[in-house]
C-alpha cells in the first residue's frame, strides 16, 4: 500500500455523512446498553466505540435519555408500521394475529434488548416515561383503530382498549421471554403456530361455548 493509499483510508471516516455518523453512534448504543444496561453504560464509552468524539453525540440526542429511545424505537416500531402497512385489507382479527406473530419475531430476535427495554423501565421513572411517549404511545396509536374496527364489525367484545392490550401483550411477551428462557418447554416447532396457539387462547378462552360470535 503506498502512503497515498494510507492517507486516503485515514480520511475516510471524515467523509461520512452526518447520518452515517448518527448510525454509528446507534450501533455503538446498542452494544453498549445491552452490555452493562442504562446505568452502566457512559456516553464517553459509547463515543469512542462509534469512533466520534463524545461532543458529537450530543449533536444528535440531547440526553443519554433520547439516546436509548432512539435505539430502541426503530426495533419496535418499524415493524409495526410496515405491518399496518401491508395488511391493511385485513380483518381486524386476521391483523391482530399477524401482530401477535410480530411481535413473537422482534422478542426472538431482539431478545436482550427487549429485556433492556423493561428493566430500564423498571427503574428509571424519566426513561419509563420516555418510552411511553416515544415508543408505546406511537404502537397505541397504530393498534387502536384496529381494536375499534373489530368492536364496531361485532368481532370482538367491547372492552376498555388498555387493559384488553395489556393481557394480550402479557401472553406474548410471557411467550416469548419465557420460551428464550427456559429452552424446551414451548412444545410448538414453529412461530406461526406459537402465535397461533396464543391467539386462539386469547380470542376464545379456555371456556367452552355452544357458539361463538
Amino acid at each position: 500500500m503506498n502512503s497515498s493509499q494510507k492517507t486516503e483510508k485515514k480520511e475516510n471516516p471524515r467523509k461520512k455523512t452526518v447520518e452515517q455518523r448518527r448510525q454509528d453512534i446507534l450501533e455503538a448504543s446498542l452494544k453498549i446498553f445491552a452490555a452493562k444496561g442504562y446505568n452502566g453504560s457512559t456516553t464517553a464509552e459509547i463515543a469512542r466505540t462509534a469512533g466520534v468524539a463524545e461532543g458529537t453525540i450530543f449533536r444528535h440526542f440531547a440526553t443519554k435519555k433520547d439516546l436509548l429511545v432512539a435505539v430502541l424505537e426503530p426495533k419496535v416500531l418499524e415493524g409495526l408500521i410496515q405491518l399496518d402497512k401491508n395488511h391493511s385489507e385485513d380483518t381486524p382479527t386476521e391483523f391482530f394475529r399477524h401482530f401477535l406473530r410480530n411481535r413473537l419475531e422482534l422478542i426472538k430476535v431482539n431478545n436482550s434488548l427487549i429485556r433492556l427495554m423493561f428493566t430500564e423501565a423498571s427503574y428509571h421513572v424519566e426513561v419509563r416515561e420516555a418510552l411511553f411517549k416515544g415508543i408505546l404511545g406511537q404502537g397505541i396509536f397504530i393498534i387502536r383503530p384496529w381494536f375499534e374496527k373489530g368492536v364496531e364489525l361485532g368481532e370482538f367484545r367491547a372492552l376498555p382498549f388498555i387493559p384488553t392490550m395489556r393481557s394480550f401483550m402479557g401472553m406474548v411477551m410471557f411467550y416469548g421471554l419465557f420460551g428464550n428462557v427456559f429452552l424446551g418447554l414451548s412444545p410448538e416447532e414453529t412461530m406461526e403456530e406459537a402465535a397461533n396457539h396464543i391467539f386462539e387462547l386469547f380470542l376464545h378462552g379456555l371456556a367452552r361455548c355452544k357458539e361463538m360470535k
